[in-house]
């Protein structure tokens, strides 16, 4: 080969890495957001998510009726206590409200509070306090005593749910991927949802902080998978008892990398789920089926631009969940820093479409 052909060839090679360089810097302007400059992601990444914002009117089942104000800078977790009061974790406080929104009192916390829960009338002491911090849980009594703190049981360990049953306290804990078992004493007695190939059950998947817990009307523990976007039960002593839910951007179903992200119980058995990224709270049955939608993101008061795309940061705008003995929905807005409280319109009618089933081990 003489010297002319390399040269050619060597030219050939470099003006197609030139022109290579110059494309993928055009596609990488396209897609990586750049402060002052375009961020326009092509046809191949764009999520359109405007079928997903608006929830058809038939399957809204409930009413905003309250709007009450926390007085607080940032909310991060609600609950509704025995005698239906309402408590706002936020700023290193509680506050606590009547059921009419009222003031009630306030509550001092060591540690920023991230969860709550509130012993109902079958608790040992109806009405005591249980608040999730980064450094484990403190105990209050019903009128604001700090009796207790539990320590964390682990440097990784992130409590963000907390559930009362009559004999047992279940924390959700998010960086040790299992459930806190504790006794009303504050003993660890287990640790449930831990991984075991054996039985061919993967344990919980938490691609994100958003883990929650609740309990049923049978004392039944219920936790969220939010990587396997469905709902479990578990028996007390920890064996995975039954499981529902869908994946998938349909109303029945869940939307996104980890949903729901709370969840709640009313007093007949219907759970409540609330899904961050496009916020929707919506009501299932006993067994899984969808039912109804208590608010879409419209109900919620946000604007498709303000909703924005769930891969963004906007998605950590995640409403909690909470029922009360009248069958009302509190939802806990962290945008207006309020409880939003919504009531029935008529009696609950499941819809035929979209039903779930609920699977047993």
């Amino acid at each position: 080969m003489t010297n002319r052909s390399i040269t050619v060839g060597r030219l050939l090679i470099a003006a197609t890495l030139f022109i290579a360089a110059i494309v993928g810097t055009y596609a990488l302007v396209r897609v990586v957001p750049q402060t002052g400059r375009r961020n326009e992601l092509p046809p191949a990444f764009s999520l359109d998510l405007k079928d997903k914002f608006s929830v058809d009117p038939s399957l809204i089942r409930f009413t905003q009726t309250a709007e009450i104000a926390a007085g607080l800078e940032e909310v991060r977790a609600l609950a509704v206590g025995p005698e239906n009061r309402i408590y706002v974790a936020g700023d290193r406080a509680i506050a606590i409200f009547q059921p009419d929104g009222t003031p009630h009192t306030d509550i001092a916390v060591k540690g920023q509070p991230r969860c709550l829960a509130v012993g109902g009338n079958g608790w040992k002491d109806p009405g005591s306090l249980y608040v999730g911090t980064d450094q484990g849980i403190e105990v209050f009594s019903p009128n604001g005593e700090a009796l207790d703190a539990w320590p964390a049981v682990s440097d990784k360990s992130r409590i963000t749910s907390i559930a009362i049953a009559k004999e047992s306290v279940y924390a959700a804990d998010a960086g040790e991927k299992v459930v806190l078992r504790y006794s009303p004493e504050g003993e660890l007695v287990g640790r449930i949802g831990r991984p075991d190939p054996e039985r061919e059950m993967p344990g919980f998947i938490i691609p994100s902080h958003s883990f929650d817990v609740a309990i049923g009307p049978d004392d039944e523990l219920y936790a969220v998978n939010p990587g396997a976007r469905r709902v479990q039960s578990y028996t007390p002593d920890g064996e995975l008892d039954s499981f529902w839910g869908t994946s998938n951007a349909s109303i029945e179903g869940f939307f996104g990398c980890c949903n729901p992200a709370h969840l709640a119980v009313l007093p007949d058995g219907r759970f409540v789920t609330s899904e961050k990224g496009i916020p929707r709270i919506k009501i299932y049955t006993p067994l899984g089926e969808f039912d109804s939608v208590v608010a879409g993101p419209t109900e919620l008061g946000l604007h498709e631009t303000a909703a924005g795309d769930a891969r963004t940061s906007k998605a950590n705008r995640i409403y909690d969940i909470a029922t009360d003995r009248l069958g009302h929905v509190l939802v806990l807005d962290p945008v207006g820093r309020c409880v939003r409280v919504f009531s029935p319109t008529g009696k609950p009618d499941s819809t035929e479409e979209g039903k779930g089933q609920v699977s047993r081990r």
